[in-house]
């Protein structure tokens, strides 16, 4: 009997493992919604593509949000978390509801349930007969009559094949049904589109059949801040050809350029019906058909070479910004060592520096987009955003500033190699030195540079690359022209003695920058990342004294192993206990804080929608601890008692969005007026046909000769940039 019931036994955990060997997905249930991470599949293979998606049932009159959430809300968005070369796509978004909210305000989204859809490729190392756990992390924004965000941890168990695949029928029909419910590309539909004052139109035009009898036409835009969401769009219907009329958002500065969403029509787009919605990207002025690329600004164009020239220009002035004054002022010690002799090499030099600033700049740009074009929200200076870099770049200004002081030498630094100006680890140091003084500059956004950036994000990867090579060229330019004409170098002082001692001077402007960022740090952190921060320093210091203490030249080989073992520990060691930091998130409970003296509050949409829609005038402040154009902004302007007494006059509701950490809602807020960086001033009023744009450098006098406009008689225009 016991050997019966333990083979019994035996045979229903098999029987249970069995199934688990194919896929298996907890569910999680939320106050609101259930979900779960499921498959099409059951079964995978090594190399194979299949699709996935996070299936939510959502609570009865309850919705979660479109990839453009409307006048407010949060999309999905999700955050894989498993460690192997396995590459999912972005969601698939199907055709959403239109949701009339409170206040007279639209959302666009999702009812009951939603399947978000993505596409996998499994790597092609998988062992068949094994299987893989794939780990997300969801978060979303869920609402009825209020709005709550939500999250879950979500996992699923795929097991692996070599043989043929099997399916999940119990989710086949899901995934189908959602395919049918996304826009497709139909190439016998042809568009124009232009803009006239206020409004977009979008004119349709169709040969291959008779048109059905529209009576339900709705135009769902991509992107946020382009169209006002919850206006009436108004079509007509002549023979083949639609028309219809889209009104431009408040958000919006400047003309609509380009339609990029999805039309909806419940009469469908097809012959027979079947296709509810169709893709539209089209620019402004172009004609295409619905499916084509999207065409952005034609190249060479009056507009974009202004562009270019806002670009060059941007990478002129941030030479002058104090986040590049420590490199750059290191490498004109540099130009100084070799006036006077070696012309040809001191071009070379300052060649090799620009090549350095402007590849930094391409590589940066490339990363950045290749992160928006998989929908990471981010912008310019996204990696100062990361705890982990700002502790490498601490480190680093840290080291260089004690090597500019003498404390240590290190063979093939930066520093020491820029200053070789006869060996080919000269050229690697002034090759270096470009790179580093571009990662510094990232932390600024130049007069002109921010209109640049904003537009080069929104355009094709090789048009945008174009405008951050401008940036760079600017940034390079001063300094291969100066190396390129040596009769410039006559201006410069006589090299001596006295640049030793300039040296170590310049080594002060690396420790104020190591400051900088150690607080920056401090404030993405907290106490606790910050003493983490310090003890990595001190270790790093550690690291140094034995570097310096047993000299090669004085010491055995197997000493000189082991201390520079030892180095290698303390100064690795610190460094993972400093990077492994995580960002905090400290919010006032009030949601209010107060600094030089004005009560800011924390920037929300609901709340800047809120203000609005009471008529009273908002200041919104994009700012970020690790912006310094924006701290010395906020030191200028809003320390002026002239200026907060006249916020107080005309009732200002003051919001400040803080970007030090990522925050995907203030990243897409600064999407919608065309910017991908900070600083950015916004003034709403009703006063204002459209929002007021201010300058990123301020002055207390733009600051109340804008202010002045919302009681002049004359007409209120946008503030020039």
């Amino acid at each position: 009997m016991y050997t019966l019931l333990r083979s019994i036994t035996l045979c229903f955990l098999l029987i249970t493992l069995s199934g688990y060997s194919e896929a298996f997905s907890q569910s999680v249930q939320t106050d609101n919604a259930v979900v779960e991470l499921i498959s099409e599949q059951k079964t995978i293979q090594p190399g194979q593509i299949f699709w996935i998606g996070i299936h939510m049932e959502i609570r009865d009159n309850w919705y979660v949000y479109y990839r453009n959430p409307g006048d407010s809300g949060m999309p999905m968005m999700v955050e894989w978390l498993h460690e192997e070369d396995f590459s999912i796509g972005e969601i698939q978004w199907p055709t959403p509801l239109w949701i009339d909210v409170s206040g007279g305000l639209t959302s666009y989204g999702y009812k009951e349930q939603i399947l978000y859809m993505m596409e996998a490729t499994a790597p092609e190392d998988l062992i068949p007969g094994e299987t893989y756990t794939l780990l997300a992390e969801a978060d979303w924004l869920i609402c009825e009559d209020v709005c709550i965000p939500e999250y879950a941890d979500l996992e699923l168990t795929l097991a692996i094949t070599d043989s043929d695949v099997e399916y999940n029928e119990e989710w086949l029909p899901l995934f189908a049904e959602t395919r049918s419910n996304l826009p497709v590309k139909l190439d016998y539909w042809k568009a124009t589109a232009k803009f006239d004052d206020k409004t977009a139109v979008l004119t349709l035009t169709n040969d291959a059949f008779e048109l059905p009898d529209y009576s339900e036409i709705r135009y769902f835009a991509k992107k946020e801040g382009e169209i006002e969401n919850g206006a009436e769009q108004p079509f007509s219907v002549d023979g083949r050809t639609i028309t219809l009329e889209l009104q431009k958002s408040t958000y919006k500065s400047g003309d609509i350029e380009h339609l990029w969403g999805l039309i909806y029509s419940p009469k469908g787009w097809d012959e027979s019906g079947d296709i509810k919605s169709m893709i539209v990207d089209i620019a402004i002025g172009d004609e295409s058909i619905i499916a084509g690329d999207i065409a952005g600004m034609p190249v060479f164009s009056a507009g974009f070479l202004l562009i270019l020239l806002f670009a060059f220009t941007g990478g002129l002035i941030l030479n002058l910004m104090p986040c590049v004054f420590p490199i750059i002022s290191i490498k004109v010690m540099n130009f100084m060592q070799m006036a006077g002799h070696k012309p040809r090499l001191v071009r070379m030099h300052g060649l090799v520096f620009g090549i350095g600033v402007l590849l930094s700049f391409l590589v940066l740009a490339g990363l950045l987009l290749a992160l928006r074009a998989g929908g990471q929200e981010l912008g310019w200076g996204f990696q100062l955003q990361t705890p982990a870099f700002i502790a490498f770049m601490t480190f680093l200004m840290f080291a260089l500033g004690l090597s500019l002081m003498g404390v240590f030498e290190i063979g093939n630094s930066l520093i020491n190699a820029a200053g070789k100006t006869d060996t080919g680890s000269g050229m690697r140091g002034s090759f270096f030195s470009g790179i580093l003084a571009t990662v510094l500059a990232t932390p600024c956004t130049a007069p002109f540079m921010g209109t640049a950036l904003g537009v080069a994000i929104t355009l094709p990867a090789s048009t945008a690359l174009m405008i951050f090579a401008s940036l760079g060229i600017g940034m390079a330019a001063p300094y291969v022209l100066l190396s390129s004409f040596p009769a410039l170098m006559k201006y410069m002082p006589k090299p001596g003695a006295w640049m030793e001692t300039f040296k170590q001077i310049l080594a002060f402007p690396l420790f104020a920058t190591a400051i900088w960022l150690i607080w920056v740090f401090g404030q993405q952190t907290g106490v606790d990342g910050l003493a983490r921060l310090l003890i990595g320093l001190l270790l790093l210091s550690m690291g140094i004294w034995i570097l310096n203490r047993w000299r090669s030249i004085e010491i055995t080989k197997g000493t000189r192993l082991v201390s520079r073992a030892f180095v290698t520990l303390f100064v690795i060691a610190g460094f993972l206990f400093s990077a492994s930091t995580q960002p905090v998130s400290v919010q006032n409970e009030s949601g209010i804080s107060i600094s030089y003296g004005i009560e800011w509050q924390d920037f929300s949409n609901d709340l800047v929608n809120q203000h609005r829609a009471e008529g009273r005038n908002v200041f919104i402040d994009f700012t970020a601890d690790w912006c310094i154009t924006c701290k010395a902004n906020e030191r200028v302007v809003f320390s002026s008692n002239r200026v907060k007494d006249r916020f107080e006059e005309l009732g200002f509701e003051m919001v400040k969005a803080d970007w030090t950490n990522r925050n995907p809602e203030i990243t897409q807020a600064l999407a919608s007026f065309g910017r991908n960086g900070v600083p950015l001033y916004v003034i709403y009023s009703n006063e204002l046909d459209e929002p007021m744009i201010l300058p990123e450098l301020l002055t207390p006098g733009i600051v109340l000769n804008a202010l002045e406009q919302l009681t002049s008689s004359q007409g209120l225009t946008t503030a020039e940039i």
